[in-house]
C-alpha cells in the first residue's frame, strides 16, 4: 500500500490515480492520520441478459374490472357512502 500526504495526492492526481488503475491500494493522509484510502474497484458485477419485464398492468386491470369508466367524483362518494357521511 502506497501512502500520500493530502498535498502530494493533490499535486499529482493522475500518477496516484495511475497506481489503483494498476491494483495498488493508496492511503491518503493529513497531519500523519489517515483520512482516505483508494483501493481498486471491485470486478465489475455482471450484466442483466435481459431488462426486467413488467406486467401489464392495465390489461390485468381490464381483464378484471372490463372497460368501465367511473365517472368523476364517484370515488369521493363511495368512500363518504362507506364512512357513513
Amino acid at each position: 500500500m502506497s501512502v500520500a500526504t493530502l498535498q502530494q495526492f493533490g499535486q499529482s492526481l493522475p500518477s496516484w490515480l495511475d497506481l489503483v488503475r494498476r491494483g495498488e491500494t493508496v492511503a491518503i493522509v493529513d497531519g500523519g492520520q489517515e483520512v482516505a484510502r483508494l483501493v481498486p474497484p471491485a470486478e465489475a458485477p455482471a450484466r442483466v441478459a435481459s431488462p426486467v419485464r413488467w406486467p401489464d398492468f392495465a390489461a390485468r386491470r381490464r381483464a378484471v374490472f372490463g372497460d368501465v369508466v367511473l365517472p368523476a367524483g364517484t370515488a369521493a362518494a363511495l368512500v363518504n357512502e362507506d364512512r357513513g357521511a
